[in-house]
């Protein structure tokens, strides 16, 4: 029998396939990508076609061995990774690391639902890699480390280090923050609306009406005068007011389409308040398959990112037969509805929508999360609503107009004073829309953005008027106004504005907004993005310098070449030379990075064996700390790696050229050697930029920083701590501060910001701490950019082993040893609570205080404030607890133990302060949350 290997991205995924393939198949998760570009290098050979340079990722290099040991003993691996450019380059990638180790044949597989059907299809008609899909990832992540590793180092220069530039995500920056210049520029001009209520007497019936027209044209009051004259005319006994027109037009509204990646974004972050990232990381829980229980794990949905409209025939069937069962055939059109996708969307793809529409959320809702569930029954309700039948409805509207008496004497102002002609007709309206066939709304009835009708809020008939029916005005209201700015973009806006520019695609979109978020260049000011001032910065650098590189346009056009590439149309690597010149030309010479023109290794090794013979003078070798720097160790270690035919990486071909070039300068036999191998241009031009480089100059710490470090020596680190995957050691990253001054290193800003925090922290173990006060604040003065100052970032242990409290002042210090005394007069301590994963341990959280304060002689305002909480339970033991907690300023901090017990439960109840008055609960809370209002003021 043959042994069968699938290869899936992520575990949630190999245990739903797991379910529905025979046995002895063996289903493992790759982790994501196992290879991609170097994280600290170009990684793309310029000058071979732009070639990439692959290597493992870190999370590669955890799961390739496990991988090749399956794959070595398999006949057959099935590549199962999404179907879409990211998982065909992913299976791409796979399929390089593992053939090697495996004699077996590759299949590449996909389906765009986790079902046993479609994996059942997916296995019996096998496929190989789709080389186009590769291809247009490849040079998509090409294109973007070209423009992230060009332009980046320009805004390091010019704006900030650690900044970056992207194709994309520049892109939409730069429409966040022209838009808000529109808003700040945005000034708003006064108009007026004027409601009127009317009646009739046969039928007897009032209606609220809006003006609507002056004259026939669009009402414009424009300012109070106008306003109070119409109005003043409007309530004149003589002025006639009768119902001009009656109408009722009917309306077929079509059900929406089911989601695509974009608008399932938008509606989750309208309609749920998800932002993009969040509504793909539930996605993808709900595609890669949720435990149910008996049923064991099942996939939900289909493949979340598609821009696809497509509904697989059986699906359509399926839901046809539900909405049949359910909602009754008029709730059927009369054949499938069909959308229409846009050009540039994957045939192949699906929409979004549940993998069985009979798995109802109600039925799901006892094995999905909260967020899940949300998420599933919007799909689910789209996905049904898009094929149903359109609503019918009917669009009322009444108008009343308003004339003669005192409007005939009024004169409207007009720009053209000659066409003035005295007499105004009022027309006022009022509109609604009545469902008379609810059809898809039955079951969806949320709106796109940009699809809102404002008659959708005004449902329901208007009265029975007719035309010509006399009325009498009851009420007149005018309403100053004011017209308001464009509005923020949230993150679901932005997605629309991205897609219908043609930037972004699927697999993007979430990506793009996440990076401008993470990198601090927007905002979220509730749920809407604001450009920060770093954002502003960036992008008005990046617009002034390459206006062009970053248009909205021509973004679109990339993308749109990257489409042609996956469709077969183009070539990726003509696309990127096209695109390279354009960049060239957008930078000029002087800031594009030179590309490389490396020899191959066997060409390589004649050329250093001729360079640097044996007798060849190298340097001595030279010293910069604890490291050794030796020329002919190097070079001969080059040979080497040549001679056994390994790859050079970036940073050592660098270092070559550095090296070659340095004695080149010297030598006059090198140049005519190198310009005979064609390497005599690259050299030259290593040469002129080394000599264009300044000069390093020795410089020497600062005499109080090196007296700092000594006075250190003696302090009492704690121990190291461990933080999700970081340890934080103070003395391991001291001592490694006092080696680098000892062997005549300089530390760097950063490095004397750190030392600052860690002087303050241990503060009070430190030998006349006070001389060393003007050092501190001149390092505070001088954090670098992006590290608040010492005594900004929170208390001690959140921050990474650096100290945030100042210099401990005796004031405050005896303010925390007071509180503290009060805790070594509690003999009986409650035993330690748990609430879900975590342990609360009142003895041990004021152990670790007083061990804390013993060491840096003060704690901060949050501690303080939360151990006088945790002593409230405890005032009983505690001698004048109130008038003594009064005094430090923490009363309201402090709960009050009362003589009563919880009827509930029978635990001691406790006054705390609420919201501006006192209220009595449980001090077993959240246990049992019996709360009732305190009898009296506050018992301090």
């Amino acid at each position: 029998m043959n042994k069968q290997l699938v290869v899936v991205e992520s575990p949630a995924k190999a245990r739903t396939i797991s379910r529905f393939v025979g046995q002895g198949i063996s289903v493992l998760a790759s982790m994501g990508h196992i290879r991609d570009l170097p994280e600290h290098e170009l990684g793309v050979d310029i000058a071979s076609d732009f070639k990439p340079v692959y290597e493992l990722t870190m999370n590669g290099k955890k799961v390739v061995r496990n991988l090749r040991a399956a794959a070595a003993n398999a006949d057959e691996i099935y590549l199962a990774t999404d179907p879409d450019r990211e998982g065909e380059a992913i299976a791409w990638h796979l399929q390089a690391v593992l053939q090697s180790a495996s004699k077996g044949q590759f299949h590449r597989i996909s389906f765009h639902e986790i079902t046993k059907s479609a994996i059942d299809n997916s296995f019996a008609n096998p496929g190989s890699i789709a080389e186009n899909l590769v291809n247009a990832q490849q040079a998509r992540r090409v294109l973007d480390r070209l423009v992230g590793y060009q332009i980046s180092p320009l805004l390091w220069k010019n704006i900030r280090k650690g900044t970056s530039a992207g194709r994309v995500q520049s892109v939409a920056l730069r429409l966040i923050v022209e838009r808000e210049r529109e808003i700040t520029a945005f000034k708003p001009e006064e108009y007026w609306n004027l409601d009127a209520i009317f009646a009739t007497s046969n039928p007897k019936v009032e209606l609220k009406t809006r003006l609507a027209r002056l004259n026939g044209a669009k009402a414009v009051v424009s300012n109070a005068d106008m306003a109070q004259t119409l109005a003043d005319a409007l309530q004149a006994a003589d002025v006639c007011h009768k119902v001009a027109k009656v109408t009722s037009t009917p309306r077929r509204q079509k059900a929406p389409p089911p989601f695509i990646t974009s608008t399932l974004q938008q509606a989750a972050g309208s309609f749920l308040k998800f932002g993009t990232t969040q509504t793909m990381r539930v996605a993808q829980a709900l595609y890669e398959g949720v435990d149910l229980g008996a049923a064991g794990s099942v996939g939900l949905i289909t493949y979340m990112r598609t821009d696809s409209f497509s509904i697989a025939k059986e699906a359509q069937q399926q839901a046809a037969q539900y909405i049949n069962r359910v909602y009754g055939p008029e709730y059927l059109p009369p054949k499938p509805n069909f959308y229409r996708s846009r050009k540039s969307a994957q045939g192949a793809h699906e929409a979004i929508r549940p993998t069985d529409i009979n798995r109802t959320p109600d039925s799901l809702s006892a094995f999905l999360t909260p967020q899940q569930l949300k998420l599933y029954r919007l799909i689910w309700n789209r996905f049904l609503a898009s094929q149903m039948s359109a609503a019918q409805q009917l669009d009322h509207a009444i108008e009343i107009e308003s004339s003669q008496g005192a409007l005939a004497a009024l004169t409207l102002p007009d720009k053209d004073a000659a066409s003035m002609t005295p007499g105004v007709v009022c027309t006022f309206r009022a509109a609604t829309r009545e469902t008379v066939f609810p059809g898809y709304l039955a079951v969806y009835s949320i709106k796109d953005i940009g699809d809102e009708d404002e008659l959708d809020n005004h449902t329901g008939k208007l009265p029975p008027l007719t035309p010509g029916l006399q009325c009498s005005l009851l009420k007149l209201l005018t309403e100053q106004c004011f017209t308001s700015p464009p509005s923020r973009f949230s993150e679901a806006s932005l997605v629309k504005a991205l897609e219908q520019n043609g930037v972004g695609r699927p697999s993007t979109f979430a990506a793009i907004v996440n990076t401008i978020l993470e990198r601090e260049y927007v905002l979220k000011d509730k749920s809407t993005l604001a450009p920060t001032e770093l954002g502003f910065a960036v992008n008005d650098f990046l617009v002034e310098k390459m206006p062009a590189l970053f248009d909205i346009g021509f973004t679109a056009e990339m993308e749109d070449a990257l489409d042609q590439i996956e469709e077969g149309n183009l070539d990726w690597t003509a696309m990127l030379r096209k695109f390279y010149a354009q960049l060239q030309e957008w930078l000029g010479p002087n800031q594009l990075l030179t590309p490389m023109v490396k020899p191959t290794l066997s060409k390589l090794n004649a050329l250093l064996n001729k360079l640097f013979p044996e007798n060849f003078v190298f340097d001595p070798p030279t010293g910069k700390g604890a490291r050794v720097y030796d020329d002919g160790k190097f070079i001969a270690s080059i040979q080497q790696r040549a001679a056994e035919k390994r790859d050079l990486t970036e940073r050592q071909w660098k270092a070559l050229f550095n090296t070659v070039a340095k004695y080149a300068a010297r030598e006059t036999k090198f140049m005519q050697t190198l310009d005979e191998a064609g390497l005599g241009e690259q050299i030259r031009a290593t040469i002129q930029e080394n000599e264009e480089k300044p000069e390093k100059t020795e410089q020497e710490m600062d005499p109080q920083v090196v007296a700092l470090l000594n006075a250190m020596s003696k302090v009492s680190f704690e121990k190291p701590v461990k933080r999700n995957r970081r340890v934080y050691d103070d003395r391991k990253f001291y001592r490694s501060l006092k080696h680098q001054v000892e062997n005549g290193g300089v530390l760097s800003p950063a490095q004397l910001d750190v030392l600052g925090r860690l002087a303050r922290k241990y503060a009070s173990q430190l030998k006349d701490s006070e001389s060393f006060a003007e050092l501190l604040e001149r390092l505070d003065r001088n954090a670098p950019a992006g590290l608040p100052p010492a005594g900004e970032n929170g208390e001690g242990e959140d921050n990474g082993g650096g100290a945030s409290a100042a210099v401990p002042d005796a004031a405050l210090h005896e303010r925390c040893k007071s509180i503290l005394a009060m805790v070594k007069e509690i003999s009986t301590w409650r035993p330690a609570a748990s609430k879900g994963k975590r342990i609360y341990n009142d003895q041990e959280f004021a152990e670790s205080l007083q061990a804390q304060f013993e060491q840096k002689g003060v704690l901060s305002d949050r501690q303080l404030s939360a151990l006088a909480k945790m002593l409230g339970k405890y005032s009983k033991q505690i001698h004048d607890y109130q008038g003594r907690i009064k005094a430090l300023g923490l009363a309201a901090a402090a709960p009050v133990t009362l003589e009563e017990k919880c009827p509930q439960c029978g635990a001691p109840l406790v006054q705390r302060m609420g919201r501006g008055r006192p209220f009595v609960g449980c001090s077993a809370f959240p246990k049992c949350r019996y709360i009732a209002p305190a009898k009296g003021p506050f018992k301090n």
